[in-house]
């Protein structure tokens, strides 16, 4: 069990980028603990973001959903708006949304569609569109609403400095910026498509979704990158994520203020139960708000999210709602509180998109091989390495981890033990 502090910044202060043979890891650092985390596994690609031609292969109207496969096979469904005129057999751009999860594919939009934190940039499209969401929640720098004049002057100057032949659609976070880094993401969202965009290609992917690094600027603007020359040291960033991996799997999570909270996906949702056990129950619903929005960051849970609060009075109820509300003001995924059930259970939603922790570390043995192949990066003097792994590691770096191990700079010997759990460097007496 571990005990998890309260996070109150409202951004992300530093992004880690830990760069290794076969997988990339981010960690987004905000008053100097983690509050979410990325892999980017080479052999399984995050897709998100990416933009594909494809032709429709099966159209559920009632659904509003069409069927497509990607050019591996993947099966992709893709949302319709009723303005959505498509057909079987018919070409059509997509931007991947979410990745696959509990047996559902690949989720897509209709068209190109390059996200930023400020904007969402349409190749392709004309003119500027404020998201329904800014309409109603925006709030400028100062905190205050957002008066009508501040979002159309916005408006006003991105519409003069777009260039032609794109359209954006500006998004909440917006309004807690200022006019001057909108525009800068605007030119860096145009940039990017311009320079890796195919849009002339006949089917397949349009655009890979930019580059690790430039996608974690995207979603935490504000922040310091530290990659490269200016990254942090291998022992400081592992003990930074396995301190974060360590918090994002307790089961129970300790509040602070006292008691518990538990955790429990299933195939429909997300239940959260809070538990005061011994403790102060009023302590552990102060206290809970922030360690929730908190914990659904750092396990990436998306979804339908129940949350279980003790029954309380009804300002009391009203406080604690309002203080999840703010407490997710610092998650980009801008989750939604739908309102509470007759049962007291406060029902809460976050759209679908990268895959959770839980999904991403699912295939030990891969992850395991893949740490072994980093340590050994990081040891340049082991001029001949051995790497002790099991049946299953050394299986899967012959199969979908081969291009990881030619990764590296130097031939690895293997030794295969069925007693390993984790693959370590042989050091030699």
């Amino acid at each position: 069990m571990v005990v998890v502090p309260t996070i109150g910044a409202n951004s992300v202060d530093e992004v880690w980028v830990d760069t290794g043979p076969g997988l990339d890891r981010v960690l987004f650092i905000t008053a100097g603990e983690v509050v979410e985390i990325w892999h980017e596994f080479a052999h399984a690609p995050t897709r998100i973001g990416e933009v594909h031609r494809l032709r429709v292969d099966h159209l559920f109207a009632a659904q509003g959903r069409a069927m497509a496969r990607l050019v591996d096979g993947a099966h992709v469904s893709v949302r319709l708006s009723p303005r959505d005129k498509v057909a079987v057999g018919q070409m059509i751009d997509v931007t991947i949304t979410a990745a696959p999860r509990q047996q559902k594919p690949w989720q897509a939009v209709m068209g190109a569609r390059i996200a930023g934190a400020y904007l969402v940039l349409i190749p392709g499209g004309a003119g500027v569109q404020l998201s329904r969401a800014l309409k109603t929640t925006s709030t400028p720098p100062s905190g205050t609403p957002a008066a009508p004049s501040f979002v159309q002057s916005l408006q006003d100057e991105l519409a003069r400095q777009l260039p032609d032949g794109y359209g954006v659609i500006v998004r909440r976070g917006a309004a807690n910026s200022d006019v001057s880094a909108v525009l800068a993401e605007c030119g860096n969202l145009c940039a990017s498509w311009a320079l890796q965009a195919r849009p002339d290609r006949g089917a397949g992917r349009l655009y890979d979704g930019g580059a690790v690094i430039q996608n974690a600027g995207f979603h935490a603007p504000t922040a310091r990158v530290c990659a490269g020359d200016d990254a942090v040291s291998a022992d400081r960033f592992d003990d930074a994520y396995e301190a974060a991996i360590q918090a994002a799997t307790a089961q129970p999570v300790l509040v602070p203020a006292g008691g518990q909270l538990w955790f429990e996906p299933t195939q429909a949702l997300t239940a959260i139960d809070l538990d005061s056990g011994g403790g102060s129950l009023s302590g552990l619903v102060q206290a809970a708000p922030a360690v929730i929005a908190r914990q659904l960051r750092l396990r990436g849970l998306t979804g339908l999210i129940a949350i279980d609060v003790p029954r309380m009075a009804a300002k009391a109820a009203k406080n604690f709602t309002a203080a999840l509300q703010a407490a997710f003001a610092a998650d980009p995924r801008y989750p939604e509180i739908l309102g509470r059930s007759r049962g007291g259970v406060l029902e809460c939603r976050i759209a679908h998109a990268r895959p959770e922790l839980a999904d991403a570390l699912s295939d030990s043995a891969a992850f395991e091989a893949l740490m072994g192949l980093r340590a050994i990066q990081h040891r340049p003097q082991l001029a001949m390495p051995q790497l002790t792994v099991s049946p299953k590691m050394a299986n899967w770096l012959a199969g979908p981890g081969a291009p990881a191990l030619a990764a590296l700079d130097r031939d690895v010997r293997l030794v295969v033990s069925s007693a390993a759990d984790r693959a370590t460097i042989v050091e030699r007496p």
